[in-house]
């Protein structure tokens, strides 16, 4: 039996399209036709690369996490210089990006508002997300309480969650956001109840 023909698409950059698609309208709100439009590809072309569209939603998340949260994360976990400053660089940066208007939010906050808690799969490669930004918080909180840059008594964990609910907050009020004004005073805020 000889090989079919070669793709005529790279299966890489169609999900990265399709990661895109689904960061802006959400799982629900993209349908097959949708795909197909933005991938640039036929339907039976799609659905032998990438099985159905919940398959290929996976797969969008799985190159979020390894791209944009890795990319977040990145920022956090640098070992050099100061983690304190790290993390204010990180969250500033987010807050100017998510108040900027053109915010697409996160793609991780689009999938919690829509998931159904009874997918297993998609929840966990949720939490996945979610836990993969709330360990580079708790890191860098460590490096930082070490240094003596936040208080003394903080309880790392409890910090990292409130900072992961605080970065997903400013990700969805970015989708509608008018200025940056108001993330960054949401970081200020959070910061300044760290501090030593």
């Amino acid at each position: 039996m000889r090989p079919g023909p070669a793709k005529q698409f790279d299966p890489e950059h169609a999900i990265e399209r399709a990661r895109d698609l689904f960061w802006r309208r959400g799982f629900d709100g993209t349908g097959i036709a949708d795909l197909e439009a933005a991938l640039g590809v036929g339907r039976k072309s799609l659905y032998d690369t990438f099985g159905n569209k919940r398959s290929l939603y996976l797969r969008a998340l799985d190159h979020y996490g390894r791209t944009v949260v890795a990319a977040i994360c990145g920022g956090l976990e640098r070992p050099d210089g100061s983690a304190l400053a790290n993390l204010e660089r990180v969250l500033t940066k987010l807050a100017g990006h998510h108040g900027s208007g053109a915010s697409l939010g996160c793609l991780l906050g689009v999938g919690l508002a829509q998931v159904e808690r009874d997918d297993r799969e998609v929840v966990a490669a949720l939490r996945a997300g979610l836990t993969r930004l709330e360990d580079a918080f708790e890191l860098g909180l460590r490096r930082a309480r070490k240094a003596g840059e936040v208080r003394a008594d903080l309880r790392t964990r409890d910090a990292a969650r409130q900072l992961t609910a605080l970065v997903q907050g400013l990700a969805l009020l970015g989708r509608v956001a008018e200025s940056p004004a108001a993330a960054r005073a949401a970081v200020r805020a959070a910061l300044d109840g760290l501090r030593a």
